[in-house]
């Protein structure tokens, strides 16, 4: 029953899929993998320049892991 959080950063297809997903801070690395998994699952609607979606890279996002009671 521990809690913490990840944050990771990774680039996002322009297709909307994630790739390249690095851990760069976390409270544990209990966590790492979890957070990794997940992100791998997220979808987004890619950035579009002059009417093409691109890739964005550098995108990070914090996983938060709180045991609900």
């Amino acid at each position: 029953g521990i809690e913490g959080y990840v944050v990771v950063e990774f680039t996002v297809t322009p297709a909307g899929t994630v790739r390249d997903v690095v851990v760069v801070e976390s409270s544990h690395e209990v966590f790492h993998q979890p957070a990794i998994e997940a992100t791998h699952k997220f979808r987004y609607k890619p950035r579009v320049v002059s009417g093409r979606p691109v890739e964005v890279s550098g995108v990070r996002n914090k996983i938060t892991f709180v045991v609900e009671a």
